[in-house]
């Protein structure tokens, strides 16, 4: 367990994460956490992100733009 001081940071307050914590977590600059507080617990969590690539990965299907979608069925505008 780390401890951590909550400081002044312009107008707000924060906290530093130690380097082997965020090693630890993969965590980078720039990555979004969830925080939650209950019953006088602080709870930190890295969200989960997707990139379309990594989603992607190992998909043989059409892709999108290669995908008949039909005959106009409406007043669609093509």
């Amino acid at each position: 367990m780390a401890t951590v001081t909550l400081s002044k940071w312009g107008n707000g307050q924060g906290i530093l994460l130690p380097r082997q914590l965020r090693e630890k977590l993969g965590l980078k600059l720039g990555d979004k956490l969830n925080v939650d507080a209950k019953d006088g617990t602080l709870t930190v969590k890295p969200t989960k992100s997707y990139r379309i690539e990594d989603l992607l990965d190992g998909y043989s299907g059409p892709k999108p733009e290669e995908y008949d979608w039909g005959k106009p069925m409406g007043k669609e505008m093509w």
